[in-house]
């Protein structure tokens, strides 16, 4: 990704994270970035929030595109608060829903099917396929070892159903998916449940299926029973 400017400190950065994309029917999409050190103030924040509720929580920011780094805050998190028993892997642009219609597909870094190049399909694959493969290889060993955990993928529609609009994103998230799938029947044996959950709608509070706490009752139920490798929220 190249340079852009951090929405904190107002200064470049080499390695932006996206942390929300705002958009308007009038006027067009805008990605928001931050800086790696102010993508962990966020998480802090985010931490210190769970704390007051008596939450042990921490925060480990890290580029999920970043083989080493991605490792290195799973190891760092597992060193301080003990074992990952449940890893939820969801990377995906945040934008503001309170617009009609879309935002810049573009600025997010999405392609149509017909636009989709070898370029672009990789960008995503590197964040959706290789993040969750990175991931996993760092947890898994610990879960398998104690014969107990779980890996859950949360995707979009086009895992599922083809959307030509997010042609690259598709490729990804429809391989992520099926890699899953393998996943949830080879490492049921070893006390390890694999889940995939595919929302097809936009994920605001007070909005029904798309409510956070929903979606976070549906993973719970799914983690829980372990009797489905999947559901579909939307569709």
């Amino acid at each position: 990704m190249t340079s852009q400017i951090c929405a904190s400190c107002d200064k470049p950065t080499s390695k932006p994270v996206v942390v929300a994309i705002e958009h308007s029917a009038s006027v067009g999409g805008r990605t928001i970035y931050a800086c790696p050190e102010h993508s962990q103030a966020k998480l802090e924040a985010l931490a210190a929030a769970l704390g007051e509720e008596g939450i042990t929580a921490g925060a480990y920011a890290a580029d999920a595109t970043d083989e080493k780094a991605l490792a290195a805050a799973l190891t760092a998190a597992a060193d301080d608060l003990g074992r990952i028993g449940v890893l939820s892997y969801s990377p995906a642009p945040m934008w503001d829903h309170s617009g009609d219609g879309l935002p810049d597909l573009g600025a997010m870094g999405f392609t149509s099917a017909l636009e989709t190049t070898p370029a672009s399909a990789r960008a995503q694959f590197d964040l959706v396929g290789g993040g969750a493969l990175t991931a996993v290889a760092t947890v898994l060993p610990a879960m398998r070892e104690a014969r107990d955990g779980a890996l859950l993928f949360t995707t979009g529609r086009s895992a599922i159903t083809p959307m030509p609009i997010l042609g690259n994103a598709g490729i990804a998230q429809a391989g992520l998916r099926n890699w899953a799938d393998n996943a949830h029947a080879e490492l049921a044996a070893d006390g390890v449940y694999v889940g995939h959950i595919s929302v097809g709608v936009p994920i605001l509070p007070g909005t029904g299926e798309g409510d956070p706490d929903a979606i976070a009752d549906r993973w719970y139920r799914l983690t829980r029973t372990r009797d489905a490798f999947e559901t579909t929220i939307g569709f």
